[in-house]
């Protein structure tokens, strides 16, 4: 009997250690890239630098990222994230990221890049590759 009560006690502790909060998040959401300064010109097979600024409104996101997605042909998209970890209460500060994103294009002509997704404001730029 004092064996089974062993079993029962050692079962409910690893089932309770297991669980995760009914109220725990944790996830990657979209933040806001809120400055850019993409340069209007480049040229063929030359590094481009495009430095960028995104912000998340508080204290429960970590590891922002912002990122160069080719959507199609000369199309970019740049987009921010974050992971989004929370038990409930989320401390009121204000997150931040500068990135440096090196380009280098290997097509003349326009390339345009739309920064931010909905529900930010996208914006638009274009750089003309000579």
């Amino acid at each position: 009997m004092r064996q089974v009560n062993k079993y029962l006690f050692l079962h409910f502790v690893i089932v309770m250690l297991s669980c995760e909060p009914v109220n725990y998040v944790n996830k990657i959401v979209t933040i806001d890239i809120y400055e850019s300064s993409i340069p209007h010109n480049g040229t063929l097979n030359q590094d481009i630098e495009l430095e960028l600024k995104a912000q998340a409104t508080n204290g429960c996101h970590s590891d922002l990222k912002i990122k160069l997605i080719e959507t199609k042909d000369r199309h970019y998209l740049l987009k921010a994230t974050a992971r989004f970890k929370s038990h409930g209460d989320c401390p009121t500060v204000m997150v931040y990221t500068d990135t440096t994103i090196t380009f280098r294009p290997t097509k003349t002509g326009k390339h345009f890049f739309q920064i931010n997704e909905t529900p930010f404001e996208i914006r638009r730029d274009t750089i003309e590759v000579n």
